[in-house]
């Protein structure tokens, strides 16, 4: 598992012997690299030897924790490869003082049951020319499932994509089953998949339906291994250890029939088309509100016109897109279909023109010309919500959409087709949650709920203040006894005392908060906050299964209050004793 706090990755992979048994690429910084990392790597508790460890490291910057999983690198680049002797140890020397993920990626292999992370990582975080040992992988070969996609009439569908569904203990859908490669799941010329590096478990196997991911399997039912459309009746499947199952084949059922859906978008007011606005057509949702994936989105002709073919029968909703390039002034109340057993025809959309909304982004008390630059890099967003029916299930809100532009040299911004609703505030800067909203003023008021727009009503004099996200938390959980018990992770949530909330809960905006989680010597750092009071929250957690936390039994959570402050780093001692159940600390 990638955590979003860790700066540095360690990747293993299982090759042939290559290269030199230590290769390092050109440095860009002159930090000492006099650290190292050495452990041994197992598979199935025999030594791997001639396995590949690479060091990688990311920007300690980076605040998105898939950076590293899809390719980010550092401004760095450094690279560093070691390789396993024959007794399974590697040494990887020449590392700077950081934060590391030992990760093993070999596709083929999957974490040991003697692992306590329940993944193929491990995390380590280094000072200055320290040394750390016994950092072990212990991993064990995968299972195999592999089989055929057919359609009714037994042909192989090339292209067509399975989902792997796991089942916890008691034999109920746990959820989709992770892959790092996407393309193990499509099947080849031959209709053949094989998915591998799976851990032992039950599992179940499906392909086509709507939600699938290919057109290939799209048209035909929903089908579970071997010709099953029923999810409860599923063969399970029983994988292994390091055996493959084979001969898991499915059969789809014949294809649906589609249909085409065409109309024209015209203006509420004129009766004119519409021509090149956004035009959404989504599926229905059900009685529980469950549903609603958007299946096309298309743009109108010149004449207003638009035609979605290949939906297969159902019900469906239109509706003006929100998206910043879809309907421009206006907006559009969703009209619902159904397609049964023949092509819809003569669909009308009508274009309403929405509200304007206009006023000014100010950022309070910050001359820092940096912070400036970027503020006018930033986009300044409404979204609206409207209270559900009384009596009607589902949440007490519902989104009506939103608009979003940019601001302009002087701070002035204005925001066009909003719908009528309860409108919140959101301003988005180059880096993500460097800009917090203070607070919201219209016509010299402060908004202290969410601001009413009204239908057609031309809304000015708003004032946005901004804070500047430039304020960090940096602490140090000390343990008593002196190290953590293993497999215990240690999260930390920063949240704010203070939050302008109306009567029904619907902030006129939003206060940040942060999160992170400390290394194995109990440090953590949360950057980009608001000065402010906060509440730093300890939750000390332990992974029960690959894909679940829990809290750590007899542990509850430790607080702090901490005050933040405005270009400042703030440092934070909490103490926690694993053998005495902790009481709510304030400070």
């Amino acid at each position: 598992m990638i955590r979003p706090t860790r700066l540095l990755i360690l990747v293993l992979a299982v090759f042939p012997a290559f290269g030199n048994s230590l290769a390092q690429t050109p440095q860009r910084d002159n930090r000492p690299r006099a650290a190292s990392i050495s452990g041994r790597v197992t598979v199935g508790g025999k030594p791997a030897a001639n396995a590949v460890v690479m060091v990688v490291e990311v920007d300690p910057q980076s605040r998105n924790e898939w950076a590293f999983v899809f390719g980010g690198e550092s401004s760095h680049r450094a690279f560093i490869k070691a390789r396993t002797d024959g007794e399974g140890r590697y040494h990887a020397t020449g590392l700077a003082e950081g934060a590391y993920v030992i990760r093993a990626l070999s596709k083929a292999y999957t974490p040991s049951k003697s692992s306590p992370e329940f993944d193929t990582s491990r995390s380590v975080t280094l000072d200055e020319g320290e040394s750390r040992d016994n950092v072990d992988l212990a991993l064990v070969r995968g299972g195999v499932i592999t089989g055929r996609v057919v359609d009714a009439e037994g042909r192989p569908l090339i292209g067509a994509h399975v989902q792997l569904t796991l089942l916890d203990e008691n034999g109920r859908p746990h959820g989709g089953f992770y892959f790092d490669n996407w393309e193990i799941l499509r099947t080849d010329d031959r209709g053949v998949y094989r998915l591998y590096g799976l851990a032992a478990g039950r599992y179940i196997l499906s392909a086509g339906g709507e939600g699938a991911f290919s057109r290939a399997s799209r048209s035909h039912p929903k089908t579970f291994h071997p010709d099953a459309t029923d999810e409860k009746q599923a063969k399970v499947i029983e994988v292994k250890e390091g055996a493959e199952v084979t001969d898991i084949d499915i059969r789809l059922g014949v294809a649906k029939q589609t249909y085409e859906a065409a109309g024209r978008v015209i203006d509420a007011e004129t009766g004119q088309p519409l021509a090149q606005v956004q035009v959404m057509c989504m599926e229905a949702p059900d009685k529980e509100g469950r549903g609603g994936r958007t299946s096309r989105e298309m743009a109108t002709d010149d004449q207003g016109r638009f035609q979605f073919a290949g939906l297969s029968p159902g019900r469906y909703d239109l509706v003006l897109s929100n998206r910043p390039r879809g309907s421009g002034e206006h907006y559009s109340e969703a009209i619902r279909f159904e397609l049964s057993d023949a092509d819809v025809s003569g669909l009308e959309l009508k274009a309403i023109r929405g509200s304007t909304v206009t006023g000014i982004v100010v950022l309070e008390g910050v001359g820092d010309p940096v912070a400036k630059a970027k503020l006018q890099q930033a986009l300044v967003s409404v979204f609206v919500a409207r209270k559900r029916e009384p009596g009607a299930d589902g949440p007490a809100y519902l989104g009506r959409g939103h608009s979003t532009t940019k601001i302009a040299s002087n701070g002035g911004f204005r925001l066009t087709g909003a719908q009528p609703g309860m409108a919140s505030f959101h301003v988005g800067g180059p880096q993500e949650n460097i800009f917090w909203i203070k607070r919201v003023e219209h016509n010299g008021a402060e908004i202290n709920s969410a601001l009413e727009i009204r239908q057609g009503e031309q809304i000015t004099g708003i004032r946005i203040v901004l804070a500047y996200a430039n304020g960090s938390i940096r602490g140090q959980v000390e343990i008593a006894g002196g190290q953590l018990p293993e497999g215990w992770h240690l999260h930390l949530r920063a949240t704010p005392i203070r939050t302008a909330e109306d009567k029904e809960n619907r902030p006129a905006f939003h206060t940040g908060m942060g999160y992170t989680e400390a290394d194995e010597k109990g440090r953590f750092v949360i950057e980009r906050l608001v000065a402010g009071e906060y509440d730093l929250t300890l939750h000390v957690m332990v992974r029960v299964s690959q894909y679940d936390w829990s809290s750590a039994p007899g542990m509850k959570p430790i607080k702090q209050r901490v005050t933040v402050n405005s270009g400042a780093e703030t440092p934070v001692k909490i103490t926690l004793d694993p053998a005495r159940k902790p009481q709510e600390d304030r400070q």
